[in-house]
């Protein structure tokens, strides 16, 4: 019973940091005004996940 707790504490704790990760990453993104194409970036993930190699994408600017 311990375990499952620890487990469900764990797994809670590891959710939270995701969404701070996340916080920071859209108000740094708000604050410089940019960020990455989804395309190039679906693009990356899928060639990496096939385990080829892949240039990151760039950060443009995505407003004026």
């Amino acid at each position: 019973m311990v375990r499952a707790l620890e487990s469900q504490v764990e797994a809670a704790e590891r959710y939270e940091a995701f969404l701070q990760e996340g916080m920071r990453a859209d108000e740094a993104m708000q604050q410089t005004g940019l960020g990455y194409d989804a395309k190039e970036v679906h693009a990356y993930l899928e060639a990496r996940i096939r385990d080829r190699k892949a240039r990151r994408p760039k950060a443009v600017r995505w407003r004026a």
